[in-house]
This record gives C-alpha cells, sequence and structure tokens, in this order.
C-alpha cells in the first residue's frame, strides 16, 4: 500500500526535473518517442511527473488486459529510468485512477496534491493545477465526485470494457469544452493584440486563481508554485514576490512541437526545450 508524501526532501546538487501533460496515448506515438528519448538522455537525479501523464487511465487492472500494450511499455520505461534517479507522480484529471499496482509495477512514489519540496536550499509548490481552477465551476463539480472513494469503488467495479467506454466519452467531452474555450481565447487574443492590450487575453480559458495560489504558498511558506493543467506555460507573478511556474503540455505532433522540461539546478529553474 503507497502512502502518498505531502513532502518531499532532497539532498545533494543532483538536478531535478518536473514535467505535465504528456498525455500520453498510442494514437500519439511521437510524443512517446520523444518522451522515451528524454528519459534515456536527462541527467536529473529526480523526476517529478504532476499530472495527465496518461490521457486515459480506466484502472490499474487494465494492465492485465490485452489491450494494454501501450501502457505497459510507459511503465517499462519508467521502471527502467527508476533504477538511477528516483521518479515522483501526482494524478492529475486524466489519470487519477493509477494507483498502487501500477505506483508499484513502475516504482514511482505518489504525491500528494499539492506537495512540497525541499531541495537545494528553496522551498516549492507542487500542483497539478485543476483544483485551483476556481472559475470551472461544473469541473470542479465532477472532480469532487470522481474523487471520491466510493464513487472510485462503484467505477472500478465495473468491467473494464464499461469503464473504457465512459471514459472515452468523458474525453469526448472534455475535448469539446477544449476547443470551445480555445476558440474563445484565440478570438480575444486576437482582438487585444490589434488594440495593442493584452488585459483581457484570459478570457475563454479557465487559469489558477492568483489569490489561491498566493494562499497556498503562505500556507507552505513558499515563493515559488510549480504547476500543469492549464497549458498555458510561462512564469506568472504573484503578491509579494511571490511567482507561479506553469509547466508546458506536450505534443510532438504540433508545429512547431511543444516538448518542454523544466529542470531546477543549482536553486534555478531554467526551461529545456527537447529536439
Amino acid at each position: 500500500m503507497h502512502h502518498p508524501l505531502s513532502e518531499v526532501v532532497l539532498e545533494g546538487t543532483g538536478c531535478i526535473d518536473f514535467i505535465s501533460d504528456l498525455h500520453l496515448q498510442p494514437s500519439e506515438p511521437l510524443s512517446f518517442d520523444a518522451w522515451s528519448r528524454y528519459m534515456r538522455a536527462t541527467p536529473a537525479s529526480s523526476l517529478f511527473i504532476l499530472g495527465d501523464f496518461f490521457e486515459v487511465w480506466a484502472g490499474d487492472d487494465f494492465l492485465d488486459s490485452e489491450l494494454a500494450d501501450f501502457e505497459n511499455r510507459c511503465i517499462n520505461v519508467i521502471k527502467e529510468h527508476s533504477q538511477r534517479m528516483s521518479i515522483y507522480f501526482m494524478a492529475g484529471n486524466r489519470d487519477f485512477l493509477l494507483k498502487d499496482k501500477a505506483l508499484t509495477a513502475a516504482n514511482m512514489k505518489e504525491l500528494v496534491d499539492p506537495c512540497l519540496l525541499k531541495a537545494q536550499g528553496h522551498r516549492y509548490a507542487l500542483s497539478h493545477g485543476d483544483a485551483m481552477c476556481l472559475t470551472d465551476v461544473e469541473y470542479l463539480k465532477f472532480r469532487v465526485m470522481v474523487r471520491d472513494e466510493r464513487w472510485q469503488t462503484q467505477f472500478l467495479s465495473k468491467p473494464l470494457e464499461e469503464r473504457l467506454a465512459i471514459a472515452k466519452a468523458m474525453r469526448a467531452k472534455s475535448e469539446e469544452e477544449k476547443a470551445k474555450y480555445k476558440s474563445a481565447f484565440e478570438a480575444s487574443k486576437s482582438s487585444a493584440q490589434s488594440s495593442n492590450s493584452m488585459g483581457s487575453s484570459s478570457i475563454g480559458l479557465h487559469d489558477v486563481d492568483t489569490d489561491f495560489a498566493s494562499s497556498l504558498l503562505e500556507s507552505l511558506e513558499c515563493d515559488t508554485l510549480i504547476h500543469g493543467h492549464t497549458h498555458r506555460p510561462g512564469e506568472y507573478p504573484l503578491k509579494d514576490g511571490k511567482r507561479r511556474l506553469v509547466l508546458s503540455d506536450w505534443d510532438a505532433s504540433s508545429s512547431p512541437a511543444r516538448l518542454e522540461v523544466l529542470r531546477l539546478d543549482k536553486g534555478q529553474l531554467t526551461r529545456h526545450t527537447l529536439s
């Protein structure tokens, strides 16, 4: 039985990598190949996967299915490289049903969301980020439901085929909503650019609530929040000199490809774009 970690303390000077939102799936082999190359090449001594590593996860028993060749390949890559670096996993809104069996098979350590990281003389708050998007009211209701232990027990008692069908329907609805919000965001962004003002460029896409983020940092006595989920990579200032760093999603088939790692080395956080 895994006991999720609410705090991680890393001694030493080895560099630390952060990734999220890879959304790995069989239909996106280029992203899998890019991630596999990254896992072989990274100099990191620790890797933090902050949610939505898989596009969908219908339960750990899926690994025993003949349909799970791709997922087992992913798990085996993680296990192989866990021999030389510590790998930490935080659930996202896509892979929140990844549990003990998969964690053990991959030799990953599970993280609570949010989690405190103490490393290289600094303190960092780590999160997937979805629970902080307070304007996404419908999703937050859904999140409360599916994170409930009773709901998960009932869902996992259904036949695997039924679970996969439900997950497929959920993904389709999510993509529909995402496309709608993206369209609204791009329209508002274009309008703002034409008027030389970016003041309302965030309309249409749900983002992390800044007061919520600031309160989290204050409670954990941190100055920096690292999260994914929003697919809006960058550094965003918060009050009192604090900041949040948003991780990039991964898509090797996009143009240009989105393949980025956030790396902590010698107390400095830098972004590395993979080829």
